[in-house]
């Protein structure tokens, strides 16, 4: 019966939006500069392979979780296109960010800008040889930090954003590595404003809180 308690009020406190087409739903970011949801939606025939070479961003009101307005884009190299559409971060200025594997090992990490009417994106020069686990699962943002956070399963990377201009300014010292035994999928993970880790899992669905700000 407390187990049942414990449920009903987790419940009481979540509020739930109307449904519509979301892709894998763990690029939902809060951009702190203008307090704006956003949610990358990737839309797949099947895993890792999109019906069209468009991308589309949503912008959500966050008191009635709807769909504000939808923006679609190509992301494009000279004549490439350039997957995206399974996280998003914004940092406190507002800027975009998000994180791919072109290969096994190796991470890219794209920043940008997201507004009304206009995507870009560009790629920054600081290529990690070796990501964190082996999945592309969540990204986030500390404030406190000003770190950004790739998640993978029961593993995450964490690199200051002053180094993401220019070429090689990103040293192996400045990349911090946490490698968690939980056997379980990490869906998302956010900051408090004084830094405290939020962490969504998966098997079974938890919400867990970090008990230290300068992670």
């Amino acid at each position: 019966m407390a187990h049942v308690g414990a449920k009903l009020a987790a419940q009481a406190a979540v509020k739930v939006g109307p449904a519509f087409v979301t892709g894998h739903g763990q690029s939902l970011a809060y951009n702190g500069h203008n307090h704006q949801l956003y949610l990358w939606c990737d839309r797949e025939k099947k895993a890792a392979t999109p019906i069209n070479q468009y991308g589309y961003i949503n912008q959500i009101n966050p008191k009635t979780l709807k769909t504000r307005y939808q923006i679609r884009f190509r992301l494009k190299t000279w004549h490439f296109a350039v997957p995206g559409g399974h996280v998003l971060a914004f940092d406190r200025r507002g800027r975009a960010y998000f994180w791919s594997r072109p290969t096994s090992q190796t991470v890219y990490i794209y920043q940008g800008s997201v507004s009304r009417h206009h995507v870009h994106f560009r790629l920054t020069h600081q290529v990690l040889k070796h990501g964190p686990g082996s999945h592309v699962q969540s990204m986030g943002y500390n404030p406190h930090t000003n770190r950004l956070y790739l998640v993978a399963d029961g593993s995450i990377a964490s690199l200051p954003i002053s180094k993401l201009a220019g070429k090689g300014h990103l040293t192996s010292r400045q990349v911090r590595w946490t490698r968690l035994a939980s056997k379980r999928e990490f869906e998302g993970l956010t900051f408090t404003k004084q830094g405290r880790a939020i962490v969504l899992s998966n098997h079974n669905p938890e919400v867990l809180m970090g008990n230290r700000t300068a992670w």
